[in-house]
């Protein structure tokens, strides 16, 4: 029986956060809320495609179109909103064996790129996938440029004085020596998410930069998404607001998104949110606490004290005949948006 693909009909939405729920590879970012706030803030048009094996899902695959001029782009994620993660999410395949497993996710992925080049026609494509998307052959068969990055995922599977132990000694210190200190951890709204993304935005233009995202579209986020997914974790001293991080919550799965930027203040502020946000987390039943991106070396100093395990995904690219100049421009475009995520903190 041959792989049917359609596009998800926006009645059918309670499906989609369903199976994103129930795959491996679904995260908080392809619930769909996230992706209609996405599509909007990119000014892209999304497609969620659902691949299907008879009447059983095997799969989701959002694809968001852009263009450039007389350009079709086909993204997933989409660019310019430092969304770290998407791609395609399967089901419904754990229980297969390897043959078998195999040749319905190829069939999958096959039918998913066809739909894109016959629907779409992109002279482009560029697709990032999750930590847990571990197999991207069939993308390489199909004639995409495949090309690894990595993150950092610290395991909450313990209790907290065997993670603190973890911490390289310094840290360890730093944390156990301030803890009692004068300062309150909360964790805020919609005002606090906007705030968190204000000192995002300055401290990229205290570099010379010019920040992409605007703090609405996490303050939108907050606002869809269901309550307890978006946590804007704010650490003030004598009231004052001091430093603040997106903390993306959604099941076993949490994120350090967006923040940590300088906190002007003697406190070690940011290891001590950093604390606080492993250990609430861990209350929540957070089994995997990513410290999202582990591709620089100077952000990756403040990361990897916390002992994190390093993790692979992949950022997959395909372009058509006679691109290479409006490729080399898009690369430039998202290589300097991006780099409001590599802020490091402190």
């Amino acid at each position: 029986m041959s792989i049917r693909i359609s596009v998800l009909n926006p009645a059918d939405r309670e499906s989609w956060n369903e199976y994103v729920d129930r795959s491996p590879q679904g995260s908080v970012f392809h619930r769909y809320d996230a992706l209609r706030t996405q599509a909007t803030y990119s000014d892209a048009r999304l497609y969620p495609l659902v691949g299907y094996k008879g009447q059983e899902p095997i799969g989701i695959f959002p694809i968001f179109e852009s263009h450039k001029g007389p350009v079709t782009f086909a993204f997933s994620p989409p660019h310019g909103l430092h969304v770290p993660i998407l791609g395609p999410a399967l089901l419904n395949m754990d229980q297969l064996k390897q043959r078998k497993r195999e040749k319905r996710h190829s069939r999958f992925i096959d039918g998913c790129l066809e739909w894109i080049d016959r629907e779409l026609e992109p002279r482009y494509t560029s697709i990032r996938t999750s930590w847990r998307y571990d197999d991207v052959r069939p993308f390489k068969w199909n004639g995409f440029d495949v090309h690894p990055s990595y993150t950092y995922v610290v395991d909450l599977d313990t209790d907290e004085e065997t993670l603190i132990r973890r911490f390289s000694r310094t840290t360890r210190r730093t944390i156990r020596n301030h803890l009692d200190d004068e300062y309150t951890v909360t964790v805020g709204g919609v005002d606090e998410a906007r705030w968190i993304m204000e000192q995002v935005v300055s401290r990229f233009e205290e570099q010379g930069k010019t920040a992409t995202m605007s703090p609405s579209f996490v303050a939108e986020l907050y606002e869809r998404l269901p309550d307890g997914v978006v946590n804007p974790y704010v650490l003030s001293v004598d009231g004052d607001p001091v430093t603040g991080t997106i903390l993306l919550v959604d099941g076993e799965t949490a994120h350090r998104w967006q923040g940590g930027t300088k906190p002007g203040t003697s406190l070690p502020a940011n290891e001590l949110l950093e604390w606080r946000m492993l250990t609430d987390s861990m209350e929540r039943g957070v089994s995997d606490y990513e410290l999202v991106d582990a591709n620089i070396p100077r952000i990756n100093a403040w990361k990897s004290k916390y002992n994190p395990n390093v993790r692979t995904y992949y950022t997959m690219y395909r372009s058509g005949r006679g691109m290479a100049a409006a490729v080399q421009l898009y690369l430039r475009l998202r290589d300097r948006n991006e780099l409001v995520t590599k802020l490091a903190p402190g």
